[in-house]
């Protein structure tokens, strides 16, 4: 009887050692689930690179800080990356996470840099903004249609933006010149019309892209602002949400929340 009570006292402590193990790991199982999502769903938006170095979710305040988001130049530039930011700190109601669509309080952008790179008549930017998937008729009845989460972005906030164009070389000038855009807001992004993680990528993009061609007039050639402001105009035609991809970032996403719901199971007991 002992010896049945001293097992049974064994493969208790053996589930609870477990237990606790799977919630120590389950943050670091989330956060990187989060970073494939969004370095898939920047990457299928934007047609380069995407990388994240660092995701940390914060599931008692539903806030996540992004670290280290960089996007790639295009093929054939100089500098290795078109645009960078240090932090994204982003503020969610915890119980959205659960449900279809994800509530979002604030995105705070901060430390962002973005190089501008002339080539012939066209720019990184332009081509960038060129490769972008624009928006397409439905195919398919939307009760047929596979989708992801649904986002709603209720403030989205970019504070100081460091710009360098380089340009092309003209003797007795510099090719290279940097301006800097103070802050840039847009808000109620997403909700009624579905809006995926790709979707939201591609809005903070296209906003930036926006501004250095307005801020940039004067300091960039007019006909690389040109070519960059028809690419913008053929993004944003269908409308202020800007495309309907992003289904494969919408699974991953599926994958982490699937795993909040477990963990939210596991407190209720």
């Amino acid at each position: 009887m002992a010896k049945k009570k001293s097992n049974l006292a064994g493969a208790l402590f053996t589930v609870l050692v477990i237990v606790i193990i799977a919630v120590l790991a389950a943050p670091f199982f989330i956060n990187g689930i989060l970073k494939v999502a969004i370095e898939k769903a920047g990457s299928k938006q934007l047609g380069v690179g995407v990388s994240v170095d660092k995701v940390n979710l914060n599931i008692a305040s539903g806030t996540i800080t992004i670290s280290g988001l960089a996007i790639k130049n295009p093929r054939d530039y100089e500098y290795e990356h078109i645009l960078k930011v240090g932090t994204i700190a982003v503020k969610a109601d915890v119980k959205s996470l659960l449900s279809d669509t994800v509530e979002v309080n604030q995105v705070d952008l901060k430390d962002t840099a973005v190089v501008i790179e002339q080539k012939g008549l066209s720019s990184n930017l332009n081509d960038i903004l060129k490769s972008m998937p624009k928006s397409k008729k439905e195919t398919k009845p939307a009760a047929e249609t596979k989708t992801g989460k649904n986002l709603h972005i209720a403030s989205v906030d970019i504070n100081s933006i460091a710009v360098t164009a380089k340009l092309l070389p003209i003797p007795g000038k510099s090719d290279s010149v940097t301006f800097n855009i103070k802050h840039l807001h847009f808000s109620d992004i997403g909700g009624a019309k579905k809006t995926t993680l790709a979707d939201f990528t591609g809005k903070i993009f296209t906003e930036i892209a926006a501004a250095v061609a307005t801020q940039g007039a004067g300091i960039i050639p007019a006909d690389v602002l040109g070519s960059v402001n028809q690419s913008l105009e053929s993004v944003n035609k269908a409308g202020e949400e800007i495309l309907k991809t992003g289904q494969q970032a919408g699974e991953e996403i599926e994958k982490a929340t699937e795993s909040l719901k477990g963990l939210f199971k596991k407190k209720e007991k």
